[in-house]
Order: structure tokens, then C-alpha cells, then sequence
């Protein structure tokens, strides 16, 4: 028995929330709850890993760097299978709320005070497997972009910058709170975080029928019965070599923590590449599928630079504020991970100015290419701005770099987070061939995995806090170096995505 109650055109043709379909407002609750999960994880992560032990896990710093790293590229990786899942198995609604399940429960794993320092090591490396399965896929940007039609690109790029302030407003709370109680208790965040995870598969849940109507209740591509015995046969193959492996690297004493690392790195490098050559190889693909996916690329390699650049902000910048940035304000010292909240201050400020500007000003006329490509330069200049400091003061000795540089860097980084996100997140859905939408969109969380690969190259270089700080000037100059391409290329991406 169905339980929807709209049809696709009442849902798409629906106003309820501030001018948008009402499940714009449950899925701009599931990213606050998501942002805010995530925000308590990486406000404690990093520093619970390199804590001394009974406090902390006793890590490197440099090997907690590369776990971090290690832990996205795989998210990336294998949102592959989340969105595999959603598209062909369980739809992206079971798929939001399972997934959420999921999460929930390696938080809480980290929730766990350990009673010895392994014990407290093998639990981290559980929950970092668990939090790098992500069964949602992209299911929450591929359910926003189909609540319109493709020609209602200024609703479109609206709901997306709303999904980035409700990120922003969740962002504000947990990083000063969870930050600041990290520094009596890591395990009290990490209970918090999960709770947030259980509410936004809450919320999905209890208003899938009511607001989504049809869309996301089933399989856009349900698998035959065919396909299903071919897949299981692979399946259990796959399993028995990967154990076989594994066995080996044992048997061998080769089986660490570098060797887990590299074959991520190996992987996050060759399974986007593979992804993207079975998507733009698919049968029922037209021409002008084709051409929007050939503008698609350009933004792809861009993404990889902006990546990059998001993965120090939660690891080489995370430690830079621990062991660089004078934090003592007005005689209180202020947890590492809470200084976030500036962050999204900022961010919380400029995200209704962009949505105004985007829908109510001449501003929703700039090229997109333009847009997004001034966002990769603001946030060259974010990573500037973090090289003063260190080219004039050096890169080791010094722990009272001011905290204005930080802000500066902050403001920089919201301004970009306005143009960059919303804005490449709107122009995937624009781009995207029918009944590939959420495919697309995981071909762009791809650019994760691959930045996060290189984030683990560099930082098997760039160990220490001194060291890792020259990583801010080479980014910076990808992305101004990446920026001025799209600008001189900015037709001909144009008449692609027009086709």
C-alpha cells in the first residue's frame, strides 16, 4: 500500500517554505543536524587522536593528519556505493535514514570512554570504518535538485544556499560548545554528535510521505533479478580476496596502519576515474547528456583543488590553531575546535545577503562559471592570507601567531563558501542526464576522495605543525592558477552547459 499523498507537480509546485516545496525545509533540517554532527566530530577528532593517553589516543600528530585524510578519501570513495544503493537498491529516503543509523552508532562507539589505549585505538579505527560508509550517497542534494524542474534554476540555487545556512546555524552551536567541553571530556561530544545523526534520519522518517510525495520513495533504477544474483556472486568474490589480502598482509607483517593508508590513496586516485569513465559510457546517454557532461568536467578538477583546501581546514589547520595561534582571550583559553564559530558567524551573516543578492537582484544573471570562479579565488586568497604569517615569522619556534590572521582567513572562507558550494552543488543538478542525478552528484563528491588523497601524499612530508604550514601557500596558488583557467575558458564551458 502506497503512503504518498502528493503527486510530483503538487510537491514541485508547493510553496510551504518561505517560497519552496516543504521538503526543502525537512532536508534543510536533516544538513543542520548533519553539519552538526559532524561539527562536534571534527571540533574533538584530530586532537583526541593525538592526545596523550588516558585524555586522548596517543597518535602522532602527523599519523592523526593521515587518518583524518585517510577517512574522507574513503567517505568519497564510497559514496559510490551509498548512491549505488539509492539509486538501485533502497531509495535515497531509506537511504538518508539508514545512513544516519549508521553514523549515529560509530559516534557513539567514540562516545565509549576506552579502558586501555588500545582498546580506545581499535574503537577509533571501528568508528573511522563506519563513518567512511556513508549508505546516503548524495541522496540529500539529489532529493533538492528534483524538487524543481530543471528550468527553475533561481529556486534551485536558493534551496542550496539554505541548505548551506542551516549547515552554518548548526555549525555556530556545536564547535564552541563541543569544543570547549572537549577539553574536560572528548567522549561527552561524540554522544552529541550521534544523538544529531539519530535526529536527522528522524526527520526524513516522519515526513517522507507527507513532503516528498513520490520522489525518493523507490529505486529510480530497481534491480532485476538477474542483476541481482550477478551482483551477490561479485560480492561474496570480492569479500573472499579482500580477506585473502588481508591474510597475506598479516602473515606477512605488513598489515599497519601505512599500508591501509596507501591502498586508500591508490584507490581514492582510481576508482573516481573508473566512476566517471562508466557514467559518460552509459547506453542511454544523448548528445546533449554528453555535452553538459563534458562542461561538468571543468568544475570536476576544479572541485579537486577546493577540496583539497577543505581537507587542511579540518586537519592542517585544525593543528595549526592547537600549536600556532595564540587562543588566550580576555585570560580564557579558548578550545582549538571552538574558534570554528567565527567561522560560521561569518558564514551565518553572508548566507542571507547571497540569497537575496542570487534571487531578488541582478546578481541571479552572473554566468555561473563567473561564480564559481570567483569563489575559488576568494578562497586562493583565504590560503594567502594564512602564508603571511608564516613566511614572515618562520615555520617552527614560534606559538603566538595573532588571531587575526584566522579571521582574516575566516572572512575569506565564508564569502567563498557562498559562491563555491551552493553554487557547484545548483550547477551539478543543472547538468545532471535524467535518471543520473544522484550519480552525478556522487561523480562530484569524488573530488573529496581525490583531495584528500593528496592531502595524504603531502602529509607524509609536511608531519608537524611547522612543517605543514608551507601547504598553505602551494594551495593558494592552485587555486588562483585553477581560477584564472575557468576564467579564460568561461565561453566555451558556457555554450556546453547551454547545449
Amino acid at each position: 500500500m502506497k503512503h504518498t499523498e502528493s503527486t510530483l507537480e503538487e510537491v514541485r509546485d508547493d510553496k510551504g517554505f518561505f517560497g519552496h516545496p516543504r521538503a526543502i525545509g525537512t532536508l534543510a533540517l536533516g544538513n543542520f543536524c548533519n553539519s552538526a554532527a559532524w561539527g562536534a566530530f571534527y571540533a574533538l577528532m584530530i586532537y583526541y587522536l593525538y592526545t596523550p593517553f588516558s585524555k586522548g589516543l596517543g597518535f602522532s600528530q602527523g599519523d592523526a593528519a593521515l587518518m583524518i585524510a585517510a577517512m574522507g578519501a574513503a567517505n568519497g570513495l564510497l559514496n559510490i556505493v551509498g548512491s549505488w544503493l539509492s539509486d538501485r537498491v533502497l531509495g535515497m529516503r531509506k537511504a538518508l535514514i539508514l545512513g544516519n543509523l549508521l553514523k549515529a552508532t560509530a559516534f557513539f562507539i567514540l562516545a565509549i570512554p576506552p579502558t586501555s589505549q588500545v582498546f580506545g585505538q581499535t574503537m577509533a579505527y571501528i568508528a573511522l570504518v563506519l563513518l567512511s560508509m556513508p549508505i546516503m550517497g548524495m541522496s540529500n542534494a539529489s532529493l533538492t535538485g528534483q524538487l524543481y524542474r530543471k528550468e527553475d534554476a533561481r529556486r534551485r540555487d536558493a534551496a542550496f544556499t539554505i541548505h548551506q545556512f542551516a549547515n552554518t546555524v548548526a555549525g555556530i552551536i556545536t564547535p564552541v560548545v563541543v569544543g570547549q567541553i572537549g577539553l574536560s571530556n572528548y567522549h561527552i561530544g561524540f554522544a552529541v554528535a550521534g544523538v544529531f545523526a539519530l535526529l536527522y534520519g528522524a526527520a526524513i522518517f516522519f515526513t517522507q510521505y507527507r513532503f516528498f510525495g513520490p520522489l525518493g520513495e523507490a529505486p529510480i533504477k530497481p534491480l532485476s533479478a538477474r542483476e541481482r544474483q550477478r551482483i551477490l556472486k561479485g560480492l561474496v568474490i570480492g569479500l573472499v580476496v579482500l580477506a585473502l589480502i588481508i591474510a597475506a598482509l598479516v602473515l606477512t607483517k605488513h598489515f599497519n596502519l601505512n599500508a591501509i593508508i596507501n591502498a586508500v590513496t591508490t584507490f581514492a586516485f582510481v576508482v573516481p576515474i573508473c566512476f566517471l569513465v562508466n557514467l559518460f559510457t552509459k547506453k542511454d546517454l544523448t548528445a546533449r547528456d554528453h555535452t553538459h557532461l563534458r562542461a561538468f568536467l571543468w568544475f570536476f578538477f576544479a572541485q579537486i583543488v577546493m577540496a583539497l583546501g577543505a581537507t587542511l581546514l579540518t586537519s592542517a589547520i585544525a593543528i595549526f590553531l592547537d600549536k600556532k595561534i595564540n587562543r588566550v582571550i580576555f585570560g580564557i583559553t579558548i578550545a582549538p575546535g571552538s574558534l570554528q564559530v567565527i567561522y560560521m558567524v561569518m558564514d551565518l551573516i553572508a548566507g542571507p545577503i547571497f540569497i537575496f543578492l542570487w534571487t531578488k537582484t541582478r546578481a541571479g544573471a552572473i554566468r555561473t562559471t563567473y561564480k564559481y570562479g570567483m569563489g575559488l579565488l576568494v578562497t586562493g586568497l583565504a590560503f594567502f592570507t594564512l602564508t603571511i604569517p608564516s613566511l614572515i615569522l618562520g615555520g617552527s619556534g614560534s606559538s603566538g601567531y595573532s588571531l587575526w590572521w584566522v579571521l582574516i582567513y575566516y572572512a575569506f572562507m565564508a564569502l567563498s563558501d557562498q559562491l563555491v558550494g551552493p553554487i557547484g552543488s545548483s550547477l551539478v543538478s543543472g547538468l545532471s542526464p535524467e535518471s543520473y542525478e544522484t550519480q552525478l552528484q556522487t561523480a562530484w563528491n569524488q573530488t573529496a576522495a581525490i583531495g584528500n588523497a593528496i592531502a595524504i601524499i603531502f602529509f607524509k612530508f609536511f608531519q608537524t605543525a611547522d612543517q605543514q604550514v608551507y601547504l598553505f601557500p602551494i594551495v593558494a596558488v592552485a587555486l588562483v592558477t585553477v581560477a584564472l583557467v575557468l576564467a579564460v575558458f568561461s565561453r566555451r564551458i558556457e555554450r556546453q552547459m547551454a547545449a
